[in-house]
């Protein structure tokens, strides 16, 4: 007995799951990675369900690590390793996450304590309106300032859009403010940004369900 297809939607999703899971195999693993790279619709869903997980690391505490090194010349270089049981992945997701958040703390330490500036991408705007919206890039963080025209009225929001070629549009987030910094990740020349007019609380349908009051092609990265 053959098993039914899986739309392609749900697949992706369930692949972002298990990528974040890591119960992967190594060479599914390779290839994932690779796509994250590629496919920003792909990119977001790994981004979701990370946010989703995260909070599973409260339930446990910090594992020992005498030899660090090699894991994370693993991890920066891709240093070949041997593939792993998808159980053995389970149980080595949380720890290495605890490691991970731990490491972080360290480098923040050192940081210059002022922040980078954001790197102009592109200008939304349209014909026959005076609103203008900046978009910024810095790391994941995509920064979007008004810099014309008026926010949405009463019981409306502007939502920002992610198109990339023919397929749907993703939502970036709601734009509750003069600025807004969002979460992205995948971004790439040639991709458009749109801002809609949405109910309060933003589209429910998944797609823009007012009007699209101003484009941008982001040109470089």
């Amino acid at each position: 007995m053959t098993e039914p297809d899986i739309p392609e939607k749900d697949a992706t999703d369930l692949l972002a799951a298990e990528y974040v899971l890591g119960t992967l195999t190594l060479q599914e693993r390779e290839v994932a990675t690779t796509r994250i790279r590629r496919d920003a619709h792909f990119a977001l869903a790994v981004e979701r369900w990370q946010a989703r997980l995260a909070p599973l690391n409260a339930d446990y505490a910090d594992a020992p690590a005498p030899n660090l090194l090699p894991q994370i010349e693993a991890r920066i270089f891709g240093v070949p390793s041997k593939p792993k049981h998808r159980l053995s992945y389970w149980k080595s997701w949380f720890g290495g996450a605890s490691i991970a958040a731990a490491l972080g703390v360290a480098v923040l330490i050192y940081l210059p304590s002022a922040p980078l500036p954001f790197t102009p991408l592109t200008t939304l705007a349209a014909e026959n309106s005076d609103l203008r919206y900046q978009v910024g890039l810095r790391g994941n963080e995509l920064h979007i300032t008004r810099i014309s025209g008026s926010e949405a009225e009463s019981g409306r929001v502007h939502e920002l859009w992610l198109i990339v070629g023919n397929a749907a549009p993703v939502s970036l987030g709601l734009i509750t403010g003069t600025d807004q910094t969002l979460a992205t990740t995948g971004l790439a020349p040639g991709m458009v940004l749109a801002v809609s007019l949405e109910p309060a609380g933003g589209s429910t349908t998944g797609a823009p369900t007012g009007p699209v009051l101003v484009t941008g092609v982001i040109e470089k990265i």
